[in-house]
């Protein structure tokens, strides 16, 4: 018997040799068990790729999602994620001086070279710190740093006001924030009030710069709506 106390870094939630999971997969080897997604594609990723944006929350006043990019583990959704924001500026060639990220101190995003680049948990970056990118760290909204007497909301605005401070200062120069959405996970599984999420999607507009939401363990619900 195989006890997996941590659901494979959190993510493995219905259990190992899932009768239903194991079928499926077998089913899927059967007819198509791996093509390349360069230049080409297969039903079952047009198929996926339905079904997740389907499932994408719609935002009044904002187009719905319409593309999906494929990457297989969390480091390397995270890297695809800051190459494209950063690709993004680029292909419109106005804003040369946008090159770096924003993320929050005591957050984790994996272990290849950007996704360490916008992490701050001294344990996973410190060794390779001369090889990572230029990021800048904004307070953490953290409901445990609070102040005596300060709630989990008034924390997280001022914490919002001081990314607000940040953004003014390197106008220009952003190209994305990165944040993991309501829990630090690896940093201790800290959680702040949702009104940081909403402020941060409000400056991200203001500041014409993508917010990049890292639900590699708090996505699909895990977090409630």
């Amino acid at each position: 018997k195989t006890l997996d106390a941590v659901s494979s870094w959190w993510t493995n939630l219905h259990g190992h040799a899932e009768p239903r999971i194991a079928e499926a997969i077998g089913r899927q080897a059967r007819t198509l068990e791996q093509v390349i997604l360069a230049g080409c594609s297969h039903p079952p990723a047009v198929e996926l790729a339905e079904r997740l944006l389907a499932l994408a929350p719609r935002q009044p006043g904002r187009a719905p999602l319409s593309k999906v990019f494929y990457a297989d583990n969390g480091s390397a959704g995270i890297e695809v994620a800051l190459k494209m924001a950063f690709h993004w500026f680029r292909n419109r060639g106005d804003e040369p001086r946008r090159t770096k990220f924003m993320a929050l101190h005591n957050g984790y995003h994996g272990e290849t070279i950007g996704a360490l680049s916008v992490g701050d948990i001294p344990l996973y970056r410190r060794t390779y710190a001369p090889l990572l990118l230029d990021c800048v760290f904004a307070p953490s909204p953290d409901a445990w740093l609070a102040r005596e007497g300060q709630g989990p909301e008034a924390c997280a605005e001022e914490a919002a006001d001081a990314l607000a401070h940040l953004l003014d200062e390197h106008a220009g120069e952003i190209c994305a924030l990165v944040l993991e959405p309501l829990v630090q996970c690896a940093g201790g599984m800290r959680m702040h009030h949702p009104a940081y999420l909403r402020r941060a999607r409000e400056l991200c507009d203001v500041h014409g710069i993508f917010l990049i939401a890292d639900e590699i363990a708090v996505g699909f619900g895990r977090t409630g709506t």
